[in-house]
C-alpha cells in the first residue's frame, strides 16, 4: 500500500480540491479505495464536483492527522470498470447505502493518477511522489 493511502485511512476526512471555472472549490470527502496501486474516490453524477471533474480533471487533496499533513496533486479519471466500482462499494459500507449496486448511474468512481505527493511534519517535508506511482 502507498504511504498516501495509509495516511488517508487514518483520517476521518480530507479535502478534495477541484476547479469551478477559474476558482478553486473544496469539499470534505471520506471514502477512498486503493486497488492495484491506484487510489479511487467516488461521488454522485448529479453533484457539482462531478461536473467540475469532467471539465477539468486536475485535483488536489489535502489531509491533516496527528500533527502531519498530506498534500497531493493528481489527474482524476473516471472509471467504468465494474470490478473497481464493486470494490469501492464493498469497502465503504456508507457508499453501499447511498448507491446500492455498482451499476447505479448516479455512482461515479475516479482514479487518482498522482503527479506530486508530499507528507509534511512540522518543518520537515518529504516528497513521496515516486512511492505513489
Amino acid at each position: 500500500m502507498s504511504n498516501a493511502y495509509d495516511f488517508l485511512k487514518d483520517c476521518n476526512f480530507y479535502y478534495l480540491l477541484t476547479f469551478d471555472g477559474y476558482y478553486p472549490a473544496g469539499r470534505p470527502i471520506s471514502g477512498i479505495l486503493e486497488a492495484d496501486g491506484i487510489m479511487y474516490f467516488g461521488t454522485r453524477t448529479d453533484k457539482a464536483v462531478y461536473k467540475q471533474l469532467t471539465q477539468n480533471p486536475r485535483v488536489g487533496l489535502i489531509a491533516f492527522n496527528k500533527g502531519r499533513w498530506l498534500r497531493l496533486q493528481a489527474d482524476a479519471e473516471e472509471t467504468h470498470d465494474t470490478s473497481i466500482r464493486e470494490q469501492y462499494l464493498s469497502r465503504l459500507p456508507a457508499e453501499i447505502r447511498r448507491f446500492g449496486t455498482a451499476d447505479n448511474p448516479l455512482l461515479a468512481v475516479f482514479a487518482l493518477h498522482i503527479v506530486k505527493a508530499d507528507l509534511h511534519a512540522g518543518e520537515n517535508s518529504e516528497d513521496i511522489t515516486e512511492e505513489e506511482k
